[in-house]
């Protein structure tokens, strides 16, 4: 061999497969290892799939699945017009005549969170660190630190992101409401259903104090402003008096959230939490708005 020379590796071969066989496989295990499997980037497989109209699983799905649970998906549709089957995959990196757009903060951020809350469910809170994250998203760690100074903040953003996307459910139920009893039992059910998808993961987060303090300001304004708001409805509505419709709130909202949290921790079903828990709100705002309308 002549020094000086460099011997290049061969390359690796094609590889080919039905349509069928990818959505299988896209839905058994990450774009990130089957990208990995085919020599190509995992925006390189997605674009594949994206061409053939293949779906493929997004933000959460993994987390679900680590947890336990089987988030359904999308079935298969036809294939695009002038698909021919087997396809064949090349590996290396995909070139294109322009360069992609990079990734917004924002988008960026968002993924950072992701990973975050995926190894939490695989692994536990204790797995997850600033670096770790940074070299599961293929960035440096500095990089990881242009979003988020600490871990806990990044955390806390995953734990605020999480209780965010429950509120909204929750009211999106309500708004199918049109009294004040329908209002409290989608409310509640909602609330259950988002803890059931959710609340381990955020049961796990509010067990690190820092977590926590992060928290407690937003926290206690969204259950102050939720509070006063039902308390005013009772006393507008039904004529309750503002000290026994703030002490009703406050007590049939402990109800939800114990329910939440017996479910959360897996100690009772869904189908109990929910029972119970419109089953004793709905008999203590009857008992109470009846009351009032009895003294007056």
């Amino acid at each position: 061999m002549a020094r000086g020379k460099s011997v290049s590796k061969p390359p690796r071969a094609l590889r080919t497969i039905t349509r069928r066989a990818l959505y299988k496989l896209v839905w058994s295990k990450p774009l990130s290892s089957i990208a990995a499997d085919f020599g190509i980037s995992r925006n390189g497989i997605a674009k594949i799939c994206d061409r053939l109209l293949i779906p493929y699983p997004g933000r959460g799905y993994w987390a679900q699945r680590a947890l336990g649970r089987r988030p359904k998906h999308p079935p298969l549709s036809p294939a695009p017009s002038g698909v021919e089957e087997p396809i064949t995959i090349a590996p290396g990196r995909t070139h294109s005549r322009r360069r992609s757009a990079p990734l917004s903060r924002e988008v960026r951020r968002d993924q950072l969170i992701d990973l975050a809350g995926q190894i939490i469910a695989r692994e536990g809170l204790h797995a997850v660190s600033m670096k770790r994250v940074a070299r599961e998203m293929g960035i440096s760690e500095a990089q990881a630190h242009n979003y988020f100074n600490r871990r806990e903040d990044m955390l806390v953003a995953l734990a605020k992101r999480e209780i965010s996307a429950m509120e909204t459910a929750r009211r999106s139920a309500l708004e199918r409401a049109h009294d004040r009893l329908t209002r409290v039992t989608l409310s509640t059910v909602a609330y259950l259903r988002q803890v059931s998808e959710r609340g381990v993961l955020i049961q796990i987060l509010l067990n690190n104090p820092e977590v926590r303090a992060g928290l407690r300001s937003e926290r206690e304004a969204r259950a102050a402003d939720e509070s006063q708001r039902l308390a005013g409805v009772m006393e507008t509505r039904y004529g309750v008096p503002r000290e026994v419709a703030q002490g009703t709130t406050r007590i049939l909202q402990a109800v939800s959230r114990r329910a939440g949290r017996l479910l959360a921790e897996k100690k009772i079903s869904l189908d109990t939490a929910e029972w119970l828990s419109v089953a004793i709100i709905t008999a203590g705002n009857r008992s109470v708005a009846g009351r009032s309308r009895a003294q007056h």
